[in-house]
This record gives structure tokens, C-alpha cells and sequence, in this order.
């Protein structure tokens, strides 16, 4: 069932991050109790690491069945020599040291 999960679906936006600020200024007041206060704003940081985990995931997935992928990856499957420490310019050739751009 789409968009059943309140904090996991893509259309909560900002509500974990808003839930977590709200709690952070008004939740001793709310819950009158240092432990619960602290305890549920734990849970809220700790299910929004797992949402951005899931999220980059996703992300890294999609690019890599689409044939992108990140740098490191492309650079891995495809054989060629890697680019680090190199400078390209836009028309993707490597520019030399002694090399000066007009």
C-alpha cells in the first residue's frame, strides 16, 4: 500500500526533521520528563539516519541501473585509469602541468 509508513514514505518531506526540531525546543514541556524527552528526540535522530540511509541507497541504485553510477564506480567497471589527482579540463581532456589553458 503506497505512502501507508508516515516517516518512511517520500512525501513526508520535512515532517521527521520539523518532528525533531519541535521536540527539541518544546518537548520537556510536552513530556514533563527529562528521560522521555531525550529518549523519543534519540528515536527521531536515529529513524532519520535510517531514512537517509535508505534514501542513498535508493539513489546509488537507480545510478547504477541506469549506467551511471558514482565516479569511483564507473571508473572501476569500465577499465579505465582513474582521474584522481588529475586536472580535466571541459572538453574532458587531461591537462598537463606545463600545459597552460588560453
Amino acid at each position: 500500500m503506497p505512502g501507508s509508513g508516515f516517516v518512511f514514505t517520500g512525501r513526508s518531506g520535512c515532517t521527521l526533521p520539523m518532528l525533531i526540531m519541535l521536540n527539541l525546543l518544546f518537548g520537556k514541556l510536552i513530556f514533563n520528563s527529562t528521560r522521555l524527552w531525550l529518549g523519543i528526540e534519540a528515536v527521531l535522530v536515529l529513524l532519520l539516519v535510517i531514512k537517509i540511509q535508505i534514501f542513498m541507497r535508493k539513489i546509488h541504485a537507480h545510478l547504477k541501473s541506469a549506467g551511471q553510477g558514482w565516479p569511483e564506480d564507473r571508473a572501476d567497471r569500465s577499465g579505465e585509469r582513474s582521474n584522481r589527482g588529475r586536472v580535466i579540463d571541459v572538453e574532458g581532456e587531461v591537462v598537463e602541468e606545463k600545459q597552460k589553458l588560453p
